[in-house]
């Protein structure tokens, strides 16, 4: 049984799962294949409709589906002391991140946060990546315009705050057609009032604890202060999957119907999000496999907007908690009242929608082009070497209006290591296991070979890599010796 995670040690596991990635599956002790579920066909049967047909560089795998929008920046203020005796309340807006090609800030928008209440508020910005394959943010500026305080001297507002914090060295990493989230830790020893004498009169001010943000944000041992993460994940269904093959949610909640991968962590979801259950079906993060920790949340399904047609439709969402340090009843983080920590979206790795104003069909999913067999990896917010990576067979069929669909019948998950030229595989089952031992049971270790960027050209860059070949002596039970892996990035 995993443990729960203390919302406010929420940051440790998102640190870690970008600062030792290398916890999981660093030896490459070779093991015969073993069987993941039942065994679909491997041929290059793939999918066709108006905007999923074969074509491309490479037809016989996957298409990336991601848009040429900017990448969506996400500022999370969480927020809360615990059993504050006054009010305090600070307004942000203006957030800037920084790197070496410039300056990005956010809009005018305000948010005004709480920071003797539990609460997490997002202040989020579209950033462009120039013609950078991603752009990684080492200094991020806080901007709060005002900050009002109630307790038993009565309610002051102070439109100047002396102390507030610019250049806060970060690591926050974006790509184009993605979510990053970056959490700030703030509550009532944020900050305080002191008395200074200004032109020879006694005057209340506010001022910006620094020390204090920093020993809330900062994982303990790091330089850095503040760490983004990717928050949008992919979803496989693997529900068609036998149930012992499938890993299983902490609190009984029995085995995962889908998983969840960003590049930063997995997830796993249980039941059916679109049952209209209040509040989605059961929904846990795990950051680093065999990580005896997690955070549970609910998740649920995407939403048609009212005009009806296929591109309004909307992406999943998921909701994490934590719990609520203001809940003295029980020290059990299970039973304690639990309070928002994190939100992010997702969607399926395949999907297709019909137009119902045109008739024309419409590929929702992170993928188009989809076959029997698949191969997908996941750059990480290092965006380096290492990649988490999955092998998928699946079964494709049509609906009645057209649109096609993909059952997945078996499926591997592990990693790349571009450094090495070697790929890693275990079954799925092993994702939810809290023994970082144990979950490398079943390994099965293959080559890889040439890396190729958008134009078909052979790299060794990691970030321009978008597919990869790959080859197994021995290869997992029902799934190819050879192929390729597409890259998940535009």
């Amino acid at each position: 049984m995993r443990r729960q995670l203390d919302w406010k040690q929420l940051k440790w596991g998102l640190g870690v799962s970008a600062l030792a990635i290398a916890i999981f599956g660093c030896a490459g002790n070779t093991a015969g294949g073993s069987s993941t579920g039942s065994t679909a066909s491997t041929g290059s049967t793939a999918t066709t409709g108006s905007t999923a047909t074969s074509g491309g560089l490479f037809p016989q795998v996957a298409t990336v589906n991601l848009s040429d929008t900017p990448a969506l920046l996400q500022y999370v203020f969480l927020t809360g002391a615990g059993r504050a005796p006054s009010t305090e309340v600070a307004v942000a807006r203006n957030m800037a991140v920084t790197d070496n090609f410039g300056v990005e800030m956010s809009d005018l928008t305000e948010k005004t946060l709480t920071l003797t209440s539990n609460q997490s508020q997002i202040l989020a910005t579209n950033v462009g990546l120039l013609t950078t394959e991603s752009r990684n943010f080492t200094k991020v500026d806080l901007n709060m315009v005002r900050y009002d305080l109630t307790d038993d001297l009565g309610s002051r507002s102070f439109t100047s705050i002396s102390g507030i914090p610019g250049s806060i060295p970060s690591d926050v990493r974006i790509f184009k057609g993605r979510e990053s989230l970056v959490p700030l830790y703030m509550d009532g020893s944020t900050i305080n009032t002191e008395t200074q004498t200004i032109n020879g009169v006694d005057t209340e001010v506010a001022v910006f604890d620094r020390a204090w943000f920093d020993s809330i944000n900062q994982i303990e041992g790091d330089s850095t202060v503040v760490r983004g993460f990717l928050s949008d994940y992919i979803c496989f269904d693997v529900s068609a999957i036998s149930s012992s093959l499938r890993p299983t949610l902490s609190q009984g909640l029995g085995a995962a119907n889908r998983l969840f991968f960003s590049g930063d962590g997995y997830a796993l979801g249980a039941g059916d999000p679109a049952a209209g259950v209040v509040g989605g079906a059961p929904f846990e993060t795990i950051f680093s496999a065999g990580q005896d920790a997690s955070v549970v949340g609910r998740y649920s399904s995407p939403a048609t907007l009212p005009s009806g047609i296929a591109l309004s439709v909307t992406p999943g969402s998921y909701t994490t908690v934590g719990v609520d340090p203001t809940d003295v009843t029980t020290t059990d983080p299970v039973l304690a009242r639990k309070i928002t920590s994190f939100q992010g979206t997702w969607r399926p790795h395949f999907q297709q929608r019909q137009d119902p104003s045109t008739g024309s069909i419409s590929d929702m999913g992170y993928l188009k082009n989809v076959h029997t067999f698949e191969a997908i990896s996941f750059p990480s917010s290092l965006d380096d070497e290492r990649q988490d990576v999955v092998f998928i067979n699946q079964t494709i069929g049509t609906a009645a209006n057209g649109a096609k669909f993909a059952t997945i019948t078996s499926m591997m998950w592990g990693y790349v290591d571009l450094s090495t030229k070697q790929v890693f595989l275990y079954p799925i089952k092993n994702i939810g296991d809290s023994n970082a031992i144990t979950n490398r049971t079943g390994e099965v270790v293959g080559t890889l070979g040439t890396q190729y960027n958008l134009a078909g050209g052979s790299t060794v860059s990691p970030q321009k890599t978008r597919w990869i070949d790959f080859t197994f002596t021995t290869p997992p039970s029902g799934f190819p010796a050879t192929g390729k892996i597409v890259v998940l990035r535009k």
